[in-house]
């Protein structure tokens, strides 16, 4: 899976890693900031790859929840204290939640962006969330990196929660790995998740569920994918949707003509219609407790 990155210009944004700011060697992330930042427009263009540029004096703390580390952004006029959505979005191989973040800086809607970190470094100061790439043949040892992150985050979704006033269930979203993460979370975690939102991802069959568990309200899932994409295969994503759908699940699968690993300006907007309906939807819950 290439690395992650968004590019500028006209909004066109397409996802490599960059190098940020990330916390010391030995040193944990601080716990749960007094004040998250504001999302930054997003500029017209990112650094070069391999850019070590300082992190802005805006730049939100890192945090850790359930030993995850995260950045957390308000968005829209929402206020610290606000009982607010709560939107977590997981990048992909190779990016940074600093990088990433910058997919949902124009959002409009009051909401609590919560940004993850992938588990390990990758050369040029990015980071993965597992070590096998969509493209292995082994499809076990794919699904259980997967899976063993999935549940890392998880852990850190079900704290945050508990700590910030929570409107509904969280939101989820990715892309690559990210993505392969949203549809495992809605999959593997239903009761954490309000709706998800995969772009560019699958879920391999190991964790395609047989059936849906009775008495569990499982997530609405969108995904995203374009008909070219070399990283993560479209087929593969068609396929596991098809056979979610056939198991009684709500998956609806956006195809996107001759786009590649990316996200296009259509992508984008299709992205903030997705997660606008399921914030609607989650004011109707009850806050979460």
């Amino acid at each position: 899976m290439p690395m992650s990155r968004i590019v500028g210009g006209l909004l066109a944004l397409a996802v490599l890693a960059c190098e940020v700011s990330t916390p010391p060697a030995g040193k944990a992330p601080a716990k749960n900031p007094a004040a998250p930042a504001k999302a930054e427009a997003s500029p017209a263009a990112n650094p070069p790859a391999g850019a070590n540029e300082p992190a802005a004096p805006t730049e939100p703390p890192w945090s850790t929840a359930a030993g995850l580390a995260y950045r957390e952004v308000l968005l829209g006029t929402a206020e610290p204290n606000d009982p607010l959505p709560m939107i977590v979005a997981i990048h992909g191989l190779g990016d940074t939640p600093d990088n990433f973040r910058h997919l949902l800086a124009t959002f409009p809607e009051p909401a609590r962006l919560i940004l993850p970190r992938g588990l390990d470094a990758t050369e040029g100061g990015g980071w993965s969330w597992f070590p096998i790439r969509a493209r292995d043949p082994d499809v076990e040892a794919l699904s259980e990196g997967i899976a063993t992150a999935a549940d890392r985050i998880a852990a850190g979704i079900e704290d945050l929660r508990k700590e910030r006033p929570t409107v509904g269930k969280p939101v989820v979203t990715g892309f690559s790995q990210g993505g392969m993460l949203t549809f495992t979370l809605a999959v593997k975690h239903p009761d954490l998740v309000g709706q998800a939102v995969a772009v560019g991802g699958w879920l391999p069959p190991p964790l395609v569920p047989e059936k849906r568990a009775d008495g569990v309200d499982y997530p609405s899932i969108h995904a995203l994918h374009g008909t070219t994409d070399r990283a993560v295969a479209y087929e593969p994503t068609k396929l596991a949707v098809d056979t979610l759908v056939e198991r009684g699940f709500d998956v609806t699968l956006h195809t996107y003509d001759g786009v590649g690993h990316m996200i296009t300006p259509p992508m984008r907007q299709d992205l903030y219609d997705r997660i606008t309906d399921a914030i609607a939807k989650e004011h109707r819950r009850k806050p979460a407790q």
